[in-house]
């Protein structure tokens, strides 16, 4: 069943000299089971979207449907803990997440929340450290010595441990170094493959939309402007154009080769049919 958005609205600060509508008017069917990119520049909506999937904000307008809950304005949330267990969300800033004083206490404490035991608990710790990149030399350290990548990493293995259905990450890869950052994008397609996790990504880096996500959602102004499946997207890079985003640097290059008078096709979008595209026609260009 995939995840149904009608209408949604959200207002900040309704009836205040700073209210501000975030959020106008949101139609969108999310498939379950794949990987979905949420795309837009900063104040789109983006966040604020998210945060209404595990319940943190209530809509203004409209309603959502997800893993069974139904959520609509001034109705309360029965059982809202096991919805944020079924939706697990990743702030953009981990800073936000951590409280607890060591790490191992950090991660435990979501399973502990829903009454597993201590031991078992930690032991869960351990088998979800791995995951994100660390190991248990970390478990007795203070999650507020760590550098941002690795409070990054912790609060990703805060939500993985309690094993949710739909894994929500709000620019997941930021603080990370390009290694880490292939290694937290390599752990959410396998989640996504091997267990069947539903993703749904914000972030700004066109690299990542391409290579790991099946579906694109853009966000501009609190509006859906475009929705499409990921290889109709790179198709038309005026889209990213049209919101201030630059395309990946295959989709870059291929727009410097138009330009340059060879003939690519639109659907075009991978290195081998980019090079494939350009067979018998370099010699012509010499």
């Amino acid at each position: 069943m995939s995840i149904e958005i009608n209408n949604l609205e959200h207002v900040y600060n309704p009836g205040s000299v700073f209210e501000h509508a975030a959020l106008k008017g949101i139609d969108l069917s999310i498939p379950e089971h794949e990987v979905t990119a949420i795309i837009g520049q900063t104040g789109s909506g983006k966040s604020t979207l998210v945060q209404h999937l595990n319940g943190l904000l209530i809509p203004s307008a409209g309603t959502l449907d997800i893993c069974g809950f139904h959520i609509q304005p001034l109705l309360k949330i029965k059982d809202v803990k096991e919805l944020r267990r079924k939706v697990g969300l990743v702030f953009q800033f981990p800073e936000y997440q951590l409280f607890e004083e060591t790490i191992e206490k950090d991660i435990a404490f979501g399973p502990k929340n829903f009454g597993t035991e201590e031991a078992e608990a930690n032991e869960l710790v351990k088998k979800v450290l791995p995951l994100v990149g660390l190991d248990e030399s970390y478990l007795n350290r203070s999650p507020f010595e760590l550098s941002g990548g690795q409070k990054r990493r912790v609060a990703i293995a805060g939500i993985l441990v309690l094993q949710p259905e739909i894994l929500v990450l709000d620019e997941p890869t930021a603080g990370l170094d390009p290694k880490g950052a292939k290694e937290m994008m390599s752990l959410f397609a396998r989640l996504n493959k091997e267990q069947n996790i539903t993703v749904l990504l914000v972030t700004h880096d066109m690299e990542h939309v391409m290579r790991y996500c099946q579906n694109v959602i853009v966000l501009d102004h609190g509006k859906v402007k475009h929705t499409s499946d990921v290889k109709t997207f790179f198709e038309h890079p005026e889209w990213m154009e049209s919101i201030g985003i630059n395309p990946p640097s295959l989709i870059r290059l291929k727009e410097m080769l138009i330009k340059a008078g060879f003939e690519i096709p639109t659907e075009a979008i991978t290195t081998e049919a980019l090079i494939a595209s350009l067979k018998g026609q370099v010699k012509s260009h010499e």
